[in-house]
């Protein structure tokens, strides 16, 4: 049987599952580490005496030195492969949020969490770039949306974990569990490939080597990383509308107790679960435009479910939520991986979607800040930011580079980059 007739998931060697499953086990955990946070953000504001405000704004700061930890994984993934930076940054995200879990003081959870985003932007970087280039071409974009649709698994978990700790053992045990994803490195050194992409590099003495100044320099890169990192500003902004004062909306604005909210947590990552791989399947078929666009767009008429205009309705709300307005985030490793050539892709693809993140972390301590200010209360916050991002979303992928999300991310990235 060839390549072309046999099942997709059949295609992949031995040693491309476990580049796969490395990089999909590492975003389930990283995702963990980071919403158990978002989970006990009533908690910790009541245990230290700050303001919804001052706790959101933790959100701003982690996601802010995940630009820095994208940025230097990428680096090091371009000079010493894909592995190496990835094994480190998922013992150092664990470490540092399972030490929240004896934090003095609010300014400690603070410094914590800092540090978590260097670890939290390093491996996304390190890991989506590993995945996609020992990934078959073919169902690259199925693949990416697996990927990608690991974060729901691991905020699913944390929403199970939070539901079942919290109640009886409060919310520092929950940043316990956090510390286990250290275990990942030592699976990852010893049974996982380095990038085949990266190796046929190193092998003609050019991977390592390409300085800033010449990325710049080649031909549609600047372009590509000023339009990505806006598209993903666009996809970050509407996730952390949704994500970052759910917690605080279902225990405050709509009386639910933990486990109400474990529960619709739960619905709304089956719903980006499901949505992700759909929308990497789509991509795959008809192309990124399609797989962005139309779940961007429903989201904006989904919206008023998920923040509860119809409490008798709000988990079907948080189920579409997920499918639409975190679905298409499937598309995002194909996406990205696509724009930019092996040589110098971790480098690119930790900019843009770090960068796009940027303006995503004040969204929910921006959030916060309308509503305990009086000027909007939580519930129209978040809808009206939602909705602005989606529209922005769909917007931009209109705009995507012509060759953005091809299966095939390397022939088409440089021929596309050398015109």
């Amino acid at each position: 049987m060839s390549t072309e007739t046999m099942p997709w998931w059949k295609e992949p060697t031995k040693g491309q599952w476990a580049s796969f499953t490395a990089a999909w086990l590492g975003w389930v955990m990283d995702a963990f580490d980071f919403t158990v946070f978002l989970l006990v953000m009533k908690q910790i504001t009541e245990e230290f005496g700050v303001t919804y405000t001052s706790t959101a704004g933790t959100i701003a700061l982690t996601l802010l030195m995940r630009l820095v930890g994208g940025v230097v994984a990428g680096w090091a993934a371009d000079r010493w492969g894909r592995k190496l930076p990835l094994m480190i940054s998922v013992i150092w995200f664990a470490v540092c949020d399972g030490l929240i879990a004896v934090a003095p003081s609010f300014t400690w959870v603070l410094v914590l969490r800092t540090l978590f985003g260097f670890g939290m932007g390093a491996e996304w970087t390190s890991g989506a770039t590993l995945a996609m280039e020992n990934w078959p071409q073919r169902s690259r974009g199925i693949a990416s949306g697996i990927l990608q649709g690991s974060w729901a698994v691991g905020y699913l978990l944390a929403g199970v974990a939070a539901g079942l700790v919290v109640p009886v053992y409060g919310w520092r045990t929950l940043f316990l569990l956090a510390a286990v994803p250290a275990l990942l490195a030592l699976p990852i050194r010893f049974l996982v490939p380095e990038s085949p992409e990266w190796e046929a590099g190193k092998a003609k003495g050019r991977s390592n080597e390409v300085s800033w100044r010449e990325i710049a320099a080649t031909p549609g890169v600047l372009k590509r990383l000023a339009w990505g990192s806006v598209a993903m500003a666009a996809g970050f902004g509407g996730y952390y509308a949704l994500t970052g004062n759910y917690s605080v909306l279902l225990l405050k604005n709509l009386g639910q107790s933990m486990q109400g909210v474990s529960w619709h947590v739960a619905l709304f990552n089956l719903g980006m679960l499901s949505g992700a791989i759909a929308c990497g399947y789509v991509a795959m078929k008809k192309g990124v435009t399609l797989a962005v666009a139309v779940p961007a767009l429903s989201m904006v008429v989904v919206t008023p479910l998920y923040v509860g205009v119809a409490p008798e309705l709000l988990a079907v709300g948080a189920y579409l939520a997920g499918v639409f307005g975190a679905g298409y985030s499937g598309v995002s490793p194909l996406l990205l991986t696509s724009l930019f050539p092996a040589r110098f892709r971790a480098r690119c693809v930790g900019i843009v979607y770090h960068v796009g993140a940027v303006p995503a972390a004040f969204v929910p301590m921006g959030i916060a800040y309308l509503a305990e200010s009086g000027v909007a209360s939580l519930p129209v916050g978040m809808g009206v930011v939602c909705a602005a991002c989606q529209l922005g979303m769909a917007a931009m992928i209109v705009f995507a580079p012509k060759d953005a999300g091809a299966s095939s991310a390397t022939p088409s990235t440089d021929a596309a980059l050398a015109h």
